[in-house]
């Protein structure tokens, strides 16, 4: 039971949809970056997001699987992760060029810029050692969240603390599966959350 649980967890804060949830906290916080947008304007960020950071990523590891350069979808070999990354770069760099040249406000191709830089970063760190991608993600939430309140005075504590326990329960999910050590749990937090949230102190 615990296990199907974590396995639960795990999918559905799978690092590829982290973006997607993102965009969609920020598109309902009352800010002037928030409110630029119409409702149609933010459903159409929002599934361009979804295709350009979920969609196409899964659908080139589907491909990988197939073509029999992965073992399997949830990448458990450290040394099967290379290629994955490297699509997931391509995608999240290209989401990040148009969304520049969109001319929307700057936290948001900010935000992926720092997403492509966090992907960049746990590709090389993976040439030694498997970091979490999953609390990577939630660190990179994390950091989101208390540098919007930070730098624009608003009051987010409780979504702060949602995702410090829901990040808790992502690493809880990773270990309980035996996807990653401790340490690599840990850090996979920290440097997301260190990352995010420096690049952002610069929007």
């Amino acid at each position: 039971m615990e296990q199907k649980i974590a396995r639960i967890i795990s999918y559905i804060f799978h690092p590829l949809l982290m973006p997607v949830y993102t965009f969609g906290i920020l598109f309902n916080v009352k800010t002037y970056f928030a409110s630029v947008f119409t409702s149609q304007g933010k459903l159409i960020i929002m599934l361009f997001i979804f295709i350009a950071t979920f969609i196409f990523p899964a659908v080139m590891t589907f491909f990988l699987l197939k073509l029999g350069k992965i073992s399997s979808l949830q990448l458990e070999k450290r040394e099967e992760r290379t290629l994955p990354f490297l699509f997931s770069i391509i995608f999240y760099f290209g989401a990040f060029y148009m969304m520049r040249n969109a001319g929307i406000p700057a936290i948001y191709y900010f935000i992926m810029l720092a997403a492509t830089m966090m992907v960049i970063m746990a590709l090389i760190i993976n040439f030694r050692f498997k970091i979490s991608v999953h609390t990577m993600a939630m660190g990179a939430l994390t950091a989101i969240l208390t540098a919007v309140s930070y730098r624009f005075g608003i009051e987010l504590l409780l979504l702060i603390v949602i995702s410090i326990i829901l990040s808790g329960l992502v690493a809880f999910s990773r270990l309980t599966l035996h996807a990653h050590r401790t340490s690599e749990v840990y850090s996979g937090w920290l440097l997301g959350f260190t990352l995010m949230f420096s690049l952002l102190m610069l929007v």
